[in-house]
């Protein structure tokens, strides 16, 4: 049995091969930032499940194996999630979506799981958006402007807006109004997969524009509020297992001196 470290550090296989062969555990492979992992560690979190993921020193080996092999990496990118030494899956979606059938967060008819696959899919738009104002633009004042005028236009002035595509306002809306859910959810009457990329999303913006995000959407600052406080999430987000870097481009950047490709 290979040691596990389950101190305040984050899970990693400690020795031998970081393969889901070594553990009983899930394993999470991701650079040490919050990232596109994030909602998939909250998930986790939320329903107290324990992974590992690799030490940054194996990140190197990962990352030229990740280019030089589609078996493990067909899309060449990470997350890559292994559990159950039969569930091997990459894309941040599929393997949220393999968590939702799991572990029962993914709502609680087919009219449900749909919602939850809409919402999804406008969170993770809306975050390409905000990762090209933060890693590609640097938050250039200018471009910054242009994001807060549009991405963060509020309900009246986003549906005057040129700008195609889901904004904040379009979670505003829903949360505000109880679209799909009456508990104070995105959908349905739980936490389901939705919620936690929806938080991410949220707290990724409450990091460079807590005041506008607050006033301006104030559903989705309660809904981040209301996330924030489940069991497991809570312990998470308090815990030294949480890393400070919200971006993958961020953290190589740092280390290795080139953005991931």
């Amino acid at each position: 049995m290979h040691a596990i470290h389950r101190g305040f550090a984050h899970h990693t296989a400690e020795d031998g091969s970081f393969a889901a062969s070594t553990s009983k555990l899930p394993v999470l492979q991701y650079y040490p930032c919050r990232g596109r992992a994030e909602p998939i560690r909250l998930a986790l979190s939320y329903v107290g499940q324990e992974w590992f993921e690799p030490p940054p020193a194996s990140l190197k080996q990962i990352v030229s194996l990740m280019h030089g092999e589609f078996d493990g990496y067909p899309f060449r990118q990470l997350p890559r999630f292994i559990d159950d030494g039969e569930v091997d899956l990459v894309q941040s979606q599929a393997i949220m979506r393999h968590l939702g059938r799991k572990y029962d967060l993914y709502g609680a008819n087919m009219i449900e799981a749909g919602q939850i696959d809409m919402l999804m899919d406008g969170v993770l738009e809306l975050r390409g958006k905000l990762r090209t104002l933060a890693v590609e633009q640097q938050f250039e004042a200018a471009a910054r402007q242009r994001y807060e005028e549009s991405v963060l236009a509020a309900e009246e002035e986003l549906k005057k807006a040129g700008m195609q595509g889901p904004g904040l306002a379009s979670f505003e809306y829903p949360l505000s109004r109880r679209r799909y859910s009456e508990a104070g959810w995105l959908v349905g009457g739980s936490p389901s997969i939705a919620d936690f990329a929806l938080f991410d999303l949220v707290d990724l913006h409450l990091d460079h524009l807590p005041d506008l995000i607050r006033t301006r959407f104030p559903a989705l600052a309660a809904h981040h509020a209301k996330v924030a406080e489940l069991k497991g999430v809570k312990e998470y987000l308090a815990s030294e297992n949480r890393y400070p870097l919200a971006f993958a481009a961020d953290w190589v950047r740092a280390h290795w001196g080139t953005e991931p490709k």
